[in-house]
């Protein structure tokens, strides 16, 4: 992405922000109004909801614009410490004719002991592949069109054997349709695994170890989470994958937090190329192309300091390094990729700390994204 087209869409997203900033403002005061309330409780808990419009431009979707919103609620008035729920939810569109739609639900019960989610989501995508591996090359024949249906369902429960904070099963199905190859060669040619897409249905399990004082910004805490999952018939492929994410925060100054997160995927058996670990997006290696390198084994380290200048405006600065490899005893310190950039945030939900973020991510050889959402990246 050139120069130029980074400083028009800035300007444009800047724009676009000062009615954003205005409708949310609006829409809690509105809300600010539904309180549910208990019979028997002098307590009560508020029902919110924020909304939003907005553009931004990706590697992945080019410029874009959608809206977006998120429900913020408990599900009782008497659990003490129990954490908000929350159903975000988005839809977008796309210059190069892009589209998705998603909701995700985290419901938080009992203390929140019972945890459940479930993103589900829909979408059309002009992606690229550029084959398996670390060293792979630019050709310009990278892209070709997908289409994606998902549905997710996590129930998180006390753990039975093992000293986590919960543990939990996971239901997971996927359907990928391969709508069109274009001069893509790997797939023409049929050289890799998932040229013709397919379903995929996965039973797993997960640890998770949660000590963060707040669930949408952390200032201080840990944690951890392992994700097991594997895909047998009647999936089209068969094949397991792992997942370790570790978060570390910590506050450093006044209004001021240092995040971290370790992050790694390791894939075994005859995955699809497109469910291969992949490089880059809007939460990991910002800058990069999401599966701008992919392979069996992915880590990646990254760093955040996040910091307000006002009540409600801050900034964020970080930076990130990470590799792809075909064994996980095969990513070396001379070959891993770097990733930099900021961005800027505005908390519209106070109460719940929820931020709305713009980042600008950058690596090296031209690799350059802008993202634009709701929450932290990590």
């Amino acid at each position: 992405m050139q120069k130029p087209e980074i400083i028009k869409t800035v300007l444009l997203i800047v724009i676009l922000l000062l009615p954003i900033l205005s409708f949310c403002q609006y829409g809690k005061q509105v809300i600010d109004s539904m309180v549910v309330r208990s019979s028997d409780s002098v307590k009560t808990k508020k029902l919110t909801f924020n909304g939003y419009p907005y553009a931004f431009y990706t590697p992945e979707t080019q410029a874009a614009i959608g809206a977006g919103g998120i429900f913020l609620f408990y599900t009782s008035n008497q659990s003490e410490g129990l954490r908000p729920s929350k159903v975000g939810f988005g839809a977008f569109y796309t210059t190069n004719k892009q589209y998705k739609f998603s909701v995700n639900p985290s419901i938080y019960f009992n203390s929140n002991k019972l945890v459940m989610h479930m993103p589900m989501s829909f979408g059309y995508a002009q992606d690229k592949f550029w084959g398996v591996g670390n060293e792979t090359v630019e050709t310009g024949t990278e892209e070709y069109f997908r289409e994606d249906t998902g549905i997710q369902l996590e129930v998180q429960v006390p753990p039975l054997l093992f000293f986590s904070d919960r543990s939990g099963f996971i239901l997971d199905y996927k359907h990928t349709a391969i709508v069109d190859r274009k001069d893509n060669q790997f797939l023409i040619d049929e050289s890799v695994n998932g040229t013709q897409g397919g379903n995929l249905f996965g039973l797993g399990m997960n640890l998770i170890w949660d000590r963060r004082d707040n669930l949408f910004y952390p200032t201080s805490g840990h944690y951890q989470y392992i994700k097991f999952i594997a895909y047998t018939e009647p999936s089209d492929y068969t094949f397991t994958s792992f997942e370790l994410d570790v978060r570390y925060f910590k506050s450093v100054f006044k209004k001021a937090v240092l995040a971290s997160n370790l992050y790694i995927k390791s894939i075994s058996g005859n995955a699809p190329f497109y469910e291969l670990a992949a490089l880059g997006g809007h939460q990991r290696m910002r800058g990069y192309f999401q599966g701008r390198y992919r392979d069996k084994n992915y880590m990646t380290l990254q760093t955040e300091y996040r910091q307000y200048f006002t009540k409600r405006l801050g900034f964020v600065a970080f930076g990130g390094i990470g590799d792809v490899s075909n064994e996980i005893t095969d990513l070396s310190l001379n070959d891993l990729k770097f990733s930099f950039g900021g961005g800027l945030r505005y908390l519209f939900n106070k109460k719940e700390h929820v931020n709305l973020r713009m980042d600008i991510g950058f690596g090296p050889h031209g690799h350059t994204g802008i993202y634009f959402g709701i929450e932290e990246a990590f």
